[in-house]
Order: structure tokens, then sequence, then C-alpha cells
């Protein structure tokens, strides 16, 4: 029982003398205590080069995992910025895509070289969009007094003939196609000709001209009328580019620009006109 009681008193002595200890050390260094001081600095000196071991060490580590977070971040800002430019290059080419059809559309409600003849206006639901389609496709036909045969154009010019028709739609064959041939006549002089399609969008090859009747490059040609014609007279082709004359044959042949584009049509017109017998 002494023992215990004894050895308990040494337990408190011990516990009062460090804490006094502490009490003094703390009071020591908020006052500068030199011996203090200098200890202070002998650890941090003893222990500088091992945190500076330690930072070389788990730097490359931290460096590695933020990098990959911010290559992460980097990447999905990256990926949102091309999904709003893409969606920005959307909006404008619907923008021009609905130009151009206003434009068309526009063309077509001033056409005037058709006369008193009336029209039939369609949209395209079908046909080629490049450079080697012959054909393409209206939502027009039967039921709107749409008939074989029939001049197709845009506010341009001549573009085609209906070669089918059911109800509600008909197939235009475009004057590119070569399969069939278009009287005309050179505006301002009296020269006649045949013009057809050489399998150029843009281009027909006119043909059986009387060598004796003088034609230039950059006058303009439009539909005959001639009697059997499939198409009403003083439509616009276009405009004559080159001039050949074989005066042995007596004959001239051109090549015509076309004035209408034949392809990425949106919007066409079908003439109501047959001609007569």
């Amino acid at each position: 029982m002494a023992l215990t009681t004894r050895r308990s008193g040494r337990t408190r002595f011990t516990i009062l003398l460090l804490v006094l200890t502490a009490v003094t050390l703390l009071t020591l260094d908020g006052r500068g205590f030199g011996p203090i001081d200098s200890a202070r600095s002998g650890v941090l000196k003893v222990l500088s080069p091992v945190g500076d071991a330690a930072s070389a060490v788990f730097e490359p580590v931290s460096n590695a995992w933020n990098g990959a977070f911010r290559q992460g971040d980097l990447e999905a800002e990256n990926d949102r910025l091309r999904e709003e430019n893409e969606r920005l290059q959307g909006d404008v080419t619907a923008g021009q895509v609905a130009q151009q059809q206003l434009q068309q559309l526009l063309q077509n409600e001033g056409i005037t070289f058709t006369g008193d003849n009336p029209r039939v206006h369609a949209r395209v639901v079908a046909g080629s969009v490049g450079n080697f389609g012959t054909t393409l496709d209206l939502d027009k036909g039967s039921s709107s007094k749409v008939a074989k045969g029939m001049a197709v154009v845009t506010g341009e010019g001549l573009i085609g003939k209906v070669i089918q028709v059911s109800d509600d739609r008909c197939t235009v064959e475009l004057v590119t196609s070569g399969n069939y041939q278009v009287g005309f006549t050179a505006v301002g002089t009296a020269a006649v000709g045949v013009a057809q399609g050489t399998g150029s969008p843009t281009v027909l090859r006119g043909f059986n001209i009387d060598s004796s009747q003088k034609v230039e490059a950059n006058q303009i040609v439009v539909t005959g009328g001639t009697r059997k014609s499939s198409f009403p007279p003083d439509l616009p082709i276009g405009t004559i580019a080159t001039v050949r004359t074989n005066e042995a044959a007596r004959e001239t042949t051109v090549d015509i620009r076309l004035f209408a584009r034949t392809t990425d049509l949106t919007y066409a017109d079908i003439v109501l006109w047959q001609p007569a017998g």
C-alpha cells in the first residue's frame, strides 16, 4: 500500500515537472530566447533536406495527378467548343439554304417570259443534286393539269420537259440530258437551229444553223416555238458562247451557255402549254 502511494506521488511530480517545463519553454520561445531559437534552427536544418527530397519525389506525382484532371477538363471544354462551333456552322448553312430557296421562289414568282400561258408552281421532291443527273421529280401532276411534253422553267429560263405524269407527281427530263432536241432562235436575227444536251450541266450544243445567217458570241437564244415544237416560243435558253462555221457544209454550230441552273434546284414551274394538233 505504501509502495502504491509512493509511485502515485512520483507520477504526479513527473507530470507537474513536464507541465512546468513546457510552460517555461513556450515563454522563452515567445520572448526569442537564443538557445531555443538555435535548437529549433538546427532541427529545421536537419529536417529540411528530408522535406525537399519528399517534395521532389511527390511533385511529379502531384503534377501528373493535377494534369490528368486538368487534361480531362480541357478535353471536355474542347468538345463543348467544337460542338458549339458545329452548331453555329449548321445555323449559317441553314440560313444560306433558306436564302437560296427564297431567291429561287422569288425568281419563279417574277416569271414574265411565259406570256399568257398559265404555270403550275412545284417543289422538287427527288432528283440528282450533283452534276450528272438527267431527271428530277416535282410534286405536281395530272390533278394540277400537268401533262407529258410540257416545258419546265425556273425564273432564269428553260430547264427541261415533263416525261412522266401521275396524279400528284411528275418526272422532268432536263434539257442537258441529250435525249431530245429543242428548236431555238437567235434573238435579233433570222437564225434558227436545234439545241441538244451534251452531258454538261451548263452547256448545250446548237446546230443546223444556216451559215448565211450571222450569229455571234453573247447573243441570246430562246425557244423557237416552231410548229410541232414541244415548247412555247420565247422561253429563254441561254447565250451563245462559241461559234464554229463550216463553209463547205454551209452550217454553223454553236455552244450555248444555259441561263438556268439544272442542279441543286428547289422549285420549278411547269408551263401549261401544249402544241396545237
